[in-house]
């Protein structure tokens, strides 16, 4: 029986495209443990990520600094989506979660590419293992993969609530901060005894 990451070399090559896979015996089930074990950003780990939707499976080639916004992938796939059971993703694919590389799958899936992604000169995808990995440019992903690049980042609070009030004061205004050596003082509400 082969490996994941033969099968994976075997079909890759069958699509032309040269892949130089490396295991990492620490593993690289996730992004941070693929960034830390390749040496590169959180945001440059490709995750292969299989969603269900009522009538198929599709693939989510997602940065690893990212998540992915469920309500968005559902409007670029044009039906509710939600992540696949590990069987379903195994018997579609022919890998196991944490090892699904981003092409060369027993089944033709439709599949979209985070943006951000685009962005790197390099990224770095799981190799059909999970300690196995591969790097490759974005271009060439997207050529083997035949993914549609597109927004489906859920996008985080990207600055602070504090420091936003603090750069978004009207100048003038000086606020008082407690001194933390007096005591609480008593409130009393409005309509209070």
């Amino acid at each position: 029986m082969t490996s994941g990451m033969e099968r994976f070399r075997a079909a890759a090559e069958e699509l032309g495209v040269q892949v130089e896979p490396v295991r990492y015996p620490a593993g690289t089930r996730t992004a941070a443990d693929a960034a830390a074990a390749v040496g590169c950003e959180v945001g440059q780990i490709v995750k292969s990520l299989v969603f269900a939707t009522p009538t198929k499976l599709v693939v989510a080639l997602t940065s690893g600094a990212n998540q992915v916004d469920i309500d968005r992938l559902g409007e670029l796939v044009g039906e509710e989506v939600s992540l696949a059971e590990p069987e379903a993703v195994r018997a579609a694919t022919g890998y196991a979660i944490g090892g699904t590389p981003p092409f060369g799958h027993i089944n033709q899936l439709a599949t979209w590419i985070d943006e951000d992604l685009l962005a790197y000169e390099a990224v770095w995808a799981a190799a059909g293992t999970p300690d196995s990995c591969f790097p490759i440019a974005p271009a060439q992903l997207v050529a083997a993969s035949g993914a549609a690049p597109a927004d489906f980042a859920q996008r985080q609070e990207r600055e602070h609530m504090g420091q936003w009030l603090v750069d978004n004061m009207p100048r003038g205004i000086d606020l008082e901060l407690p001194d933390r050596r007096e005591p609480d003082r008593e409130v009393s509400f409005l309509g209070g005894d």
